[in-house]
């Protein structure tokens, strides 16, 4: 791996990691159930982009499929917790 991309990949790896401690504790302290849904789903893909970025350091290949699957379940369940906070109106 090159030195360039060494550095990217950590300057990379702190913002994601400031953004999720951050979303971390807006979703604590979220006034409203909305507000807390949407920042523990930003919480949720910070640890999936972290996740990725683990993965490019390694170069695992068999990682990827996780980060897909981990992807697919985090879209739906967004979209169930949409339908759930508006009781299921479109």
């Amino acid at each position: 791996m090159s030195p360039l991309l060494t550095v990217l990949l950590g300057l990379a790896t702190v913002i994601v990691a400031t953004s999720m401690l951050v979303a971390a504790y807006r979703a604590m302290r979220g006034p409203g159930d909305a507000n807390r849904a949407v920042m523990a789903d930003l919480t949720y893909f910070c640890a999936v982009a972290l996740f990725v970025m683990f993965v490019i350091r390694t170069g695992s290949a068999v990682s990827l499929d996780v980060v897909m699957l981990g992807s697919l379940l985090g879209v739906l369940s967004t979209v169930a917790l949409a339908r759930l906070l508006s009781r299921g109106r479109r």
